[in-house]
């Protein structure tokens, strides 16, 4: 069962990445669940909410987003922390 603390993390990330008005991106480095899980937790964040952004499932993240608006999700510290400074909302949960 996955926490409802991811579900508000992943709404927090959407609605941060949406109000920076086409350039917005975020980055969740998470701790207590797996990616597999983080991936259903978007799909049906994304129906219930019909959010038509596209996921991508890499080596080390996940990519969630469309366009200039885009969230990486991943579970390695290191990728974590080897992201650009000018993402405007990174959470370590």
């Amino acid at each position: 069962m996955i926490p409802s603390t991811n579900r508000k993390i992943l709404d927090l990330i959407y609605t941060s990445v949406m109000s920076e008005g086409g350039d917005g991106d975020a980055i969740w480095l998470t701790k207590h669940t797996s990616l597999d899980d983080i991936l259903e937790l978007i799909k049906s964040y994304s129906l219930e909410n019909k959010i038509d952004w596209e996921i991508t499932i890499e080596q080390k993240h996940l990519s969630w987003g469309s366009g200039h608006e885009w969230v990486l999700i991943t579970n390695d510290e290191e990728f974590f922390k080897s992201q650009p400074s000018w993402i405007t909302l990174k959470i370590n949960y």
